[in-house]
């Protein structure tokens, strides 16, 4: 009766009281008992009664110990930072985050570790023959048994190796030179905008056929020359004159004495100083802050101008990523043969020489911007705005390898108990005026150079040149300004002389005012 259980009729032995006990037991658990026993029942066994993972994990224990790893690796900041010999083949010293998680795996585990470089000192792409080349191809090959670095976790390259979990997740960004201070070569009219320029002027121009119309049509309501000839005139182009005059901040002889000019005047003043104030107050800030703007702040930007060309490392992920994506923008980047670099510094000194944007990993960007920060106190680098292509980084291993997933419980355990985040404090770089970009936006106090004047000098050549020009059209015409306001005042006086002896209340009336 194999199989059943014991009832009324059949001897209670040991063998079966201990089944109705786990019966027992198993019933009365909690939930999340039940839970644990559901995970249980997910997991393989071995014919002995053993976990498989389990046994898997003891296995790769017992590989590690007292083992020896060739371990493959590339100077990647703040992922791997390598202190090289002077022959730049021989790896004195290895820090950064990858190395302390190692660290911490040998001195659990006991193995030791071997490092090699890549033979050609690529990451690894597979080759039109089938191949792979750079540290992935190491590994596909056995040639080394791990490859430690921040691997971009892709499918294509899981074709040829295994990777870990990912222990990190960034994107990619683009470094660029950093954006230079506007030309100041128009500065005297940047402080408004053409809209503006054009609202003053026709402003201008049409308050002084109002005060013609009051000169000309309005009785006794005539602009006088105060208070020195109350009796004179006054001619449209010295009311025109006038007006131009109240947007320097200059007065003139012009003074109405009808309320109607004065009020017109009175608001023509308040405007002009107005726009005075509008325009002293943007134009020192134009002169003392610099102004920058970021033309590329995406790839759509780069793309879109033809200032600067674009590069990126070959036989990367990203190399990668721009040869197969249906994207249009991606195609575009890799479209370019020459766009591929066979290192970084080549990368990086394309940017430094202005004529070249660099796409990387934003954590080598960071380090290599503060780098540079730091050796020349100069913000020679910036980072564009936006990001993409966020991928996890990983190692890699051999296909099948029995301490992947030792590697992998050990990253969750490392993760969990806040050991990345203590060693991304340590090794990531701390932020700084330039990475922040608050050093192109400094307003401290510094001295004008020539090329901060330069707008005011080309006015003054252009005012300069004007004033000849129309001295020569006057010489040309004949035209004799001082006779002619000589006889002008001439017949004024006569005329005034007569209309004092005819008006006598006129006089009256225009001292009374």
């Amino acid at each position: 009766m194999a199989g059943r259980l014991p009832g009324p009729g059949y001897p209670v032995t040991g063998q079966r009281l201990l089944l109705l006990l786990l019966i027992c037991i198993t019933c009365c658990r909690p939930a999340g008992a039940a839970r644990d026993r559901r995970s249980l029942q997910r997991r393989s066994w071995t014919s002995d009664g053993f976990d498989v993972e389990e046994v898997r994990l003891r296995q790769a224990r017992q590989q590690l110990w007292n083992r020896t790893l060739q371990v493959v690796t590339i100077h990647r900041p703040p992922f791997i930072i390598l202190k090289m010999a002077t022959d730049g083949k021989t790896i004195l010293d290895a820090q950064g985050f990858c190395f302390e998680m190692l660290n911490a795996l040998k001195e659990k585990y006991g193995f030791r570790t071997e490092l090699r470089l890549p033979y050609d000192g690529n990451w690894g792409k597979r080759l039109e023959n089938g191949t792979w080349n750079g540290m992935v191809g190491m590994v596909n090959r056995s040639e080394v048994n791990l490859g430690v670095a921040g691997f971009t976790i892709s499918q294509v390259r899981e074709e040829g190796i295994d990777f870990t979990i990912p222990f990190y997740e960034e994107p990619s960004a683009i470094l660029m030179p950093p954006p230079k201070p506007g030309s100041k070569l128009f500065a005297v009219v940047r402080p408004f905008s053409w809209g503006v320029w054009v609202a003053v002027l026709l402003t201008l121009l049409l308050i002084a056929p109002v005060m013609s119309f009051l000169d000309h049509f309005a009785e006794h309501l005539i602009p006088k020359l105060y208070p020195h000839r109350p009796d004179a005139k006054v001619r449209y182009f010295s009311i025109q004159w006038y007006m131009f005059g109240g947007l320097l901040s200059q007065g003139g002889q012009v003074i109405p004495t009808n309320t109607s000019s004065r009020v017109l005047l009175g608001v023509w003043w308040l405007m002009a100083i107005t726009i005075i104030a509008s325009y002293t107050g943007t134009l020192i800030a134009f002169l003392t802050v610099p102004t920058v703007t970021d033309k590329i702040n995406s790839l759509e930007d780069l793309t879109s101008q033809t200032e600067l060309r674009w590069r990126f490392r070959r036989d990367t992920a990203h190399d990668s990523l721009f040869s197969t994506s249906q994207s249009e923008i991606y195609r575009k980047i890799g479209a370019d043969p020459s766009s591929r670099v066979a290192s970084d510094d080549e990368g990086i000194a394309g940017v430094l020489s202005g004529r070249y944007a660099y796409i990387k990993e934003k954590s080598y960007l960071d380090f290599v911007l503060d780098d540079d920060f730091r050796t020349t106190r100069q913000c020679r680098l910036k980072i564009a705005r936006e990001e993409f292509f966020t991928a996890g980084f990983g190692w890699i291993l051999e296909t099948g390898s029995p301490v992947r997933d030792l590697f992998n419980w050990e990253f969750l355990r490392m993760s969990e108990s806040g050991l990345f985040s203590r060693w991304r404090s340590e090794y990531w770089p701390k932020p700084s005026n330039c990475s922040t970009g608050a050093i192109f936006t400094d307003v401290t106090t510094k001295p004008l150079v020539l090329e901060d004047i330069v707008s005011s000098l080309i006015l003054y050549l252009m005012g300069t040149l004007l004033a000849l020009l129309v001295f020569l059209l006057e010489r040309l015409v004949r035209i004799r300004p001082g006779r002619q306001w000589e006889e002008t005042e001439k017949r004024r006086g006569k005329a005034a002389e007569a209309g004092r002896w005819a008006h006598p209340h006129t006089v009256r009336r225009w001292h009374g005012r």
